[in-house]
């Protein structure tokens, strides 16, 4: 189903469709599609996307009476990759994937650049193309510090709920980024000259404004 419903978006979108995937950290997510929580290992999404890379391919995976479609614009399917933090996976991760889509929690630009070396080795030592470079952090943007400190803290709260509060108040201080334009093109800077092929930034608020004003930050970074 997966297989179908990403091949019918990159059809959508002309051929350009890329998708993170990793093995979550969430049980409700598992039980939501009737998945069990135990099958959570990279060895099992391994085996997900190669059925997936059959299906695209045109291979007939199922009784049906012809493969499963549509077929994607992409040749061999949607770019993919891998959502993680951590190196192991990223070498196992390797054989299959096109590039890392990372998230780093406290900004430190040192430690994603260790984590960036780590694909573009792995990557080299699977005979394979350069690893796309992706990462991303929650951001809150204005000018009163501590209110957009707060900010990011509520969406924490909200967003982490399966995490004891008490553990989320100890790492809100320190995750995310919270500040001024200029900061935040400081910060953009730092993590284009580590080889960053991409940086998402995550909205923590509704208010369309910030949404509005990092948009226009981007314009003037690209």
């Amino acid at each position: 189903m997966l297989a179908k419903q990403l091949a019918t978006g990159d059809m959508l979108c002309g051929g350009r469709l890329t998708v993170g995937v990793g093995v979550g950290g969430r049980d409700e997510d598992y039980h939501a599609v009737g998945a069990c929580p135990s099958t959570r290992t990279m060895r099992g999404l391994a085996d997900s996307v190669a059925v997936m890379k059959r299906i695209w391919a045109g291979e007939k995976v199922t009784e049906s009476v012809v493969p499963v479609g549509p077929s994607p614009v992409q040749a061999g399917g949607p770019e993919l990759l891998i959502g993680t933090m951590g190196p192991k996976t990223v070498r196992s991760a390797a054989a299959w994937a096109d590039g890392l889509a990372g998230t780093t929690l406290d900004l430190d630009v040192d430690k994603q650049n260790e984590l960036f070396e780590v694909a573009r080795q792995s990557w080299a030592q699977a005979g394979k193309r350069k690893a796309h470079l992706a990462t991303s952090f929650w951001f809150a943007i204005g000018g009163d510090a501590q209110e957009t400190r707060a900010q990011v803290h509520r969406h924490l709260l909200r967003y982490m709920n399966w995490i004891p509060p008490q553990v989320v108040d100890a790492m809100a201080p320190t995750t995310g980024w919270a500040g001024t334009d200029d900061e935040l093109l400081d910060v953009l800077h730092q993590f284009a000259a580590i080889g960053s092929d991409e940086i998402h930034l995550i909205p923590t608020s509704s208010d369309i404004d910030q949404l509005r004003r990092v948009a226009d930050l981007a314009k003037s970074f690209a």
